[in-house]
């Protein structure tokens, strides 16, 4: 439940005026309470990533895991920062706010903002003003298996965090899915636009799995960590 944070990679087209954002790669933060930062030397690595990949920095990404994904003074200001670094040279660089356990949105579908700041200033004259702006799938065909193994290491760096999220919890209160589920349905409505359902389907299911056995794999240490304190009294 703590904010995370991380680069993302793509392309932009001068002639169509279009980013294309084809790769998020996580980063580690130095969090502030609520607020997080990227870790420099996470950020430099992220960076280099993309690059081995074939793409340029185009943007960031934070979330806000319970509350709306709208952009704090504190993003505004963040993002303006990274803006005026990643934006030399003419290249676009944009924010993304991203909330998947909002709790006045009672649907299973994680919320996106997307920004930009201009250059034009608040009336009374303390941020730039940003600007929200809508944002289109692409249909490319996902990387099954980079996608997978990125999953696997995220699951693996996070189970243990006291700020993960247990995922055999309710997501709501007004409804019957776990946040398992939750992540399930998102990924499908995302998924259900770029391929056939059955390769789909077998993804979530592999997916689900590695959840799944990870967790298991956090009770047995559970259990085993109780063990030892009461052999050890």
């Amino acid at each position: 439940m703590a904010e995370v944070i991380g680069l993302l990679g793509g392309r932009y087209s001068e002639v169509n005026k279009i980013v294309e954002v084809c790769a998020a790669e996580p980063c580690n933060s130095l969090s502030t309470g609520l607020q997080c930062e990227m870790d420099p030397v996470s950020q430099t690595q992220a960076s280099e990533t993309l690059a081995v990949r074939g793409y340029s920095v185009i943007g960031w990404y934070h979330s806000h895991p319970a509350f709306d994904p709208n952009p704090s003074l504190r993003d505004i200001d963040t993002q303006a920062k990274y803006q005026s670094y990643f934006s030399r040279g003419g290249a676009k660089f944009i924010g993304m706010i991203v909330s998947p356990y909002n709790r006045n949105n009672p649907l299973p579908y994680s919320q996106i903002t997307c920004l930009v700041i201009s250059e034009e200033i608040s009336p009374d004259g303390s941020y730039r003003l940003p600007y929200k702006f809508e944002v289109q799938q692409m249909l490319e065909e996902p990387r099954w298996g980079l996608v997978f193994e990125k999953t696997r290491w995220i699951i693996e760096k996070y189970r243990l965090s006291p700020s993960s999220v247990p995922m055999d919890k309710i997501f709501r209160r007004d409804s019957d899915l776990t946040c398992l589920q939750k992540l399930l349905e998102c990924l499908r409505k995302t998924l259900s636009k770029v391929t056939n359902c059955f390769i789909a389907e077998e993804f979530l299911t592999q997916i689900e799995n590695l959840f799944l056995s990870n967790y298991k794999s956090k009770q047995e240490n559970e259990v085993a960590e109780d063990t030892a304190k009461q052999l050890l009294m």
